[in-house]
C-alpha cells in the first residue's frame, strides 16, 4: 500500500497536466490529442531526450555546481563521434560509445581546469564552453554534423531504442548517487564542504568522479542530439541553450520525486512538460512567444506552490492541534 501511495503521488503531476490539456484541446476541437499511438510515441521520444539532459544538469546542480559547458560538450562530442563513424563506416553502437568516451574526456578536462585553475565554477565553465565551441569550427572544415539520412547510425534517436539510452542513463545516475560511496561524499561536500574535507574526503578526486558521470550522461544526450538534429558549429555560448532548454524538469524533479527519488522525479517532470508542449502544439501554441509565456507561467506557478508547501503543512498541523 505504501508503494502504491508513493507511485500515485509521483505520477499525479503528469496526470493532472494531461487531463487539463485534454479538456483544453477538446474545447478547441482537437480530437487527436489524448489516446493516440502517435501522440504517446512522440511524447515518449521527447521525454527521453529531455530527461537525459535534465539528469546531467541536475547531477551538477545537486552537487553545488552550475555547469555552463555541458551544451558545448554535447555539441562537440556528437560532431566528433558522428564524423568519425561516417568516415570509418561505423554503426550506431560505436557512435554511442564514441559520444560517451569523448564527452567523458571533455568533462575530465573541464574538471581539471576547475580544480587546478582555482576558478569559480561559473567563470571556469563559461570559459571552457567558449573553448569547446571554437573547436567546432576547427574540425571537419566547420561542416558540423548531419547524419539524419544514415538510419544505420541514428537508431538510438528513435523509438524504442531511445528508451534503452534513457534506462542506461538512469541506471548510471542512480548507482552513482545512491549506491556508490562517491555519490554519498558528493552530498556531504555540497551540504557542508569544510566539514566534509575535515573528515578526510578528497574533494578534487570527488569532483573528477562527478564530472566523469556527468560526461557519461552528456554523451548519451549527445548521441540523441546528433541523431535527431543537424548540428552546426556554435559560438557565443549558443550551446548553453542546447542544454539549458531542458533545465525546467531538472528543478521540478526535485519536488516531483519527493515521494520516490529525484531521478524518477526528473523523468516524470520531463514527461509532464512534454505532455504540456504537445498539447500546446495541438492548439497552435507550440512555438513562439505564447509557448514561452505559458511554460514560464506554468513553471513559476509550480515553484510558488512548492515553496508554500511547508507553510501549508504547518498550518494544517496547527489546525489539527487546535481541533484536538
Amino acid at each position: 500500500m505504501n508503494f502504491l501511495k508513493r507511485f500515485f503521488i509521483t505520477i499525479l503531476f503528469p496526470l493532472i497536466v494531461f487531463l487539463v490539456m485534454l479538456v483544453i484541446t477538446r474545447m478547441k476541437g482537437v480530437t487527436y490529442y489524448g489516446f493516440t499511438f502517435d501522440m504517446w510515441r512522440t511524447v515518449l521520444l521527447r521525454t527521453s531526450s529531455t530527461a537525459i539532459a535534465a539528469l546531467a544538469i541536475w547531477l551538477q546542480v545537486k552537487n553545488g555546481r552550475f555547469d555552463f559547458s555541458g551544451g558545448a560538450v554535447m555539441v562537440l562530442s556528437c560532431i566528433l563521434a558522428g564524423n568519425i563513424c561516417v568516415t570509418a563506416g561505423l554503426g550506431a553502437v560505436p557512435y554511442l560509445l564514441l559520444c560517451i568516451v569523448i564527452a567523458i574526456i571533455l568533462c575530465v578536462i573541464t574538471s581539471l581546469i576547475y580544480i587546478y585553475g582555482r576558478l569559480p565554477i561559473m567563470i571556469c565553465t563559461i570559459g571552457v564552453a567558449l573553448l569547446y565551441e571554437s573547436v567546432t569550427y576547427l574540425v571537419y572544415e566547420a561542416r558540423g554534423l548531419n547524419i539524419l539520412s544514415r538510419t544505420d547510425i541514428t537508431i538510438f534517436g528513435r523509438m524504442p531504442y531511445i528508451l534503452v539510452i534513457l534506462a542506461l542513463a538512469l541506471v548510471v545516475f542512480c548507482v552513482y548517487n545512491y549506491k556508490m560511496v562517491a555519490g554519498t561524499r558528493s552530498k556531504l561536500l555540497s551540504s557542508n564542504q569544510q566539514a566534509a574535507v575535515n573528515i578526510g574526503i578528497n574533494e578534487p578526486k570527488n569532483i573528477i568522479q562527478t564530472f566523469i558521470v556527468c560526461g557519461f550522461l552528456l554523451g548519451c544526450a549527445a548521441c540523441i542530439h546528433g541523431s535527431n538534429n543537424t548540428v552546426a558549429p556554435q559560438a557565443g555560448l549558443s550551446t548553453a541553450n542546447t542544454l539549458f532548454s531542458n533545465i525546467i524538469p531538472a528543478y521540478m524533479g526535485m519536488f516531483v520525486g519527493m515521494a520516490s527519488v529525484d531521478a524518477v522525479g526528473v523523468v516524470i517532470a520531463a514527461l509532464a512538460m512534454e505532455i504540456l508542449n504537445y498539447g500546446l502544439s495541438c492548439i497552435g501554441l507550440g512555438a513562439g512567444g505564447w509557448q514561452q509565456i505559458i511554460v514560464g507561467t506554468f513553471m513559476l506557478a509550480f515553484y510558488a506552490f512548492t515553496a508554500q508547501l511547508p507553510r501549508i503543512k504547518a498550518a494544517k498541523a496547527r489546525k489539527a492541534r487546535l481541533a484536538a
